[in-house]
This record gives structure tokens, sequence and C-alpha cells, in this order.
């Protein structure tokens, strides 16, 4: 699992800083007409990070699969009456979280975005201010940065890996915000939460992996 967020993340992974919306018009006139070439470059595009996606909703691979490939049925049947009100991204997970979902419900499992961790343990709150950034940071952290971490091997497979251990509520909301780069109006919208329950989630995600980094940078200073 850590190998596939890895691969689609390795130059996109940012956990503070949001990718713009790019310029998608002539992809999308491209799709709408057929073009093969437009596909497959979207398909290339979005579909490991769909497929770790659909597992926040699925355990079962084989259904987390069944649920990507009938995403892009939806945008091969779909795309014509598609009014780029959105981005074609942010259309494209919110379908799948739609089919997931519906697939969850009838394997008997649901995630509740309702329950957004207030009592779980993580860094201490007076360690950071109101705005999320730190008050009281480790040795290093001044020195790490979006960049760092993507240039630093072992910081990136340790922010993945922890990324990975969160609960499926809060890894949803931290792969559609700081991995996919998408809005917060965007994340609430595909997951259907309120924008509360959606900050609180970011902020507890965001907590452990940084805390999961915190640890790592202590046992690099303390080993030195």
């Amino acid at each position: 699992m850590v190998g596939t967020a890895q691969a689609t993340t390795g130059s996109r992974m940012a956990l503070d800083v949001f990718g713009g919306r790019r310029n998608e018009s002539a992809l999308i006139v491209a799709l709408k007409r057929g073009d093969e070439a437009a596909f497959r470059e979207v398909f290339r595009t979005h579909q490991s990070s769909l497929l770790a996606f659909s597992r926040t909703f699925l355990r079962d691979a084989s259904a987390a699969e069944e649920a990507v490939q009938e995403t892009w049925l939806a945008l091969i049947s779909g795309i014509d009456r598609f009014e780029g009100r959105s981005a074609l991204k942010s259309w494209l997970f919110s379908v799948l979280a739609n089919i997931a979902r519906t697939k969850a419900r009838r394997n008997g499992r649901t995630i509740s975005f309702t329950d957004a961790g207030y009592h779980e343990p993580g860094v201490d709150a007076d360690r950071f201010s109101g705005d999320g950034s730190w008050l009281s940071p480790p040795g290093t952290w001044s020195e790490i940065n979006p960049e760092r971490i993507l240039g630093d091997r072992q910081l990136l497979e340790h922010a993945l890996a922890e990324l990975e251990r969160l609960p499926p509520s809060q890894r949803a909301v931290v792969s559609l915000r700081d991995v996919e780069g998408l809005s917060s109006e965007e994340t609430c919208a595909i997951l259907e939460l309120s924008e509360g329950n959606q900050r609180i989630l970011l902020h507890r995600g965001r907590t452990r992996i940084r805390a999961a980094i915190d640890r790592l940078l202590t046992e690099g200073l303390n080993a030195n």
C-alpha cells in the first residue's frame, strides 16, 4: 500500500502546500470527441490515486479495483454531460466515493465522518498555534518543508507510512487535501461532511503525521 502511494505521490506530496487547478478545457474537449490519447493521459494521471482512495472505503482489493473500473466507465459514458463546474479530478473522486460507499454499505462496512477524533491522543495541543503551525517545533523542524520531505526519501516514506496508518476518515481527508491538492470545499462535497468535521479530521491527521516526523527527527538527533 505504501508502495502504491509513493508511486503516485513522489512529486506531489506536500503536507501543507496545495497544488493549483490547471487549465483542462482542451483535455475535456478531447475526451468528449473520444480521443483515446486524452483518456490514456487521464488514466495514467489518476489511476493509482483513485485506487488508493478506493481502498479507504473498501478493504477487499478486488472490490476497490472494481469501484475504480466503474468510475472510468462513468467517465466514458458521462463525459458528454460534464459541464466543468468542478475540476475533472474532483469529479472523478466524487463519482468514485459514491460508488465505493455503495459497495461498502452492501458489504456491511461504513466509515463515520462524524466521529472526528476529538479525544484521540496526538501531539500536545500547546505545540501548535491557532492556524496549525508549530509554536514549539522539534529540534530541526524549521529545516523541514514540503520540498525537503519530497527530496528526503526517508522522510517521504515515513510520512506516507503514517498516512496509511491513519483511521480511514482522517486518511481520506488528508489524502484529498494534502496529496491530491483539493480544496476544503471539494473535499467536503466528495466525502459529504461538514466544513467543521473536515477541518478537525484534517488537523488530527496532520498532527499524527507531524508527530511521526517529529519522532524520526528526534531519533536522528539523539543518534548524533
